[in-house]
């Protein structure tokens, strides 16, 4: 297994972690199920963006290949790849003519968190226009409480196949490959290491784990 992170999800500076939380217009939600193409090209996008120029054209291959794997959105729908959805949600406009509000467009896909074997990050984006906003932090903490062996729907999950039963004294804690330049960012979120640094498609990453708070 390994983490895919965008760089653009990445913010080292000291003032990185967001005191009054997201933006007014920012929500984290569960992904539906419809929304899966749409959230795996938004990855691409990022990726391609951010990630593929330090990557080998194998390493972008790999990522490509990882996205558009049948079997995986396949563990999306029965809920074995949890996927939450970081959405800029468009203000209401004023319609001159009947004089009242309406609500035009909908919802802009702006970052995106998956897990795998329950409590591994697998995928973390975040466009790059919306960087230094939290978001983030503010996906990965979703990710953690969505972990947390006493939430409905991780259970409701975790149930739908024996490999992802978990004992409420057992679980709780989450898991994630760092990038070099990704460690700071996650121990500001409470992670710390848990074995030395490892490779993979060129890559060299740190294990790292966040307990239950």
């Amino acid at each position: 297994m390994k983490t895919w992170i965008s760089r653009s999800t990445i913010d080292n500076s000291k003032d990185s972690i967001r005191r009054g939380g997201l933006p007014a217009d920012v929500v984290i939600r569960r992904a539906f199920p419809e929304e899966w193409e749409a959230a795996m090209a938004f990855a691409w996008t990022v990726f391609s963006e951010f990630e593929a120029p330090i990557y080998s054209r194998r390493g972008a291959e790999s990522f490509m290949e990882f996205i558009s794997d049948a079997r995986l959105k396949s563990m999306f729908l029965h809920g074995k790849y949890p996927l939450f959805l970081a959405v800029e949600k468009k203000p209401a406009v004023e319609n001159a003519e009947q004089g009242f509000e309406m609500r035009t467009g909908g919802e802009k896909i702006v970052g995106i968190i998956t897990l795998r074997q329950y409590n591994f990050i697998s995928l973390l984006f975040v466009d790059g226009r919306y960087q230094h906003r939290g978001i983030g932090e503010a996906l990965i903490n979703r990710a953690c409480e969505y972990v947390r062996t006493d939430t409905e729907e991780a259970r409701i999950d975790r149930n739908k196949e024996e490999e992802y039963r978990y004992e409420r004294e057992s679980g709780g804690f989450v898991t994630v490959f760092a990038a070099l330049n990704a460690v700071g960012f996650y121990e500001k979120l409470g992670f710390y290491r848990t074995g030395p640094e490892g490779e993979n498609d060129g890559i060299s990453y740190i294990p790292m784990r966040r307990d239950r708070k």
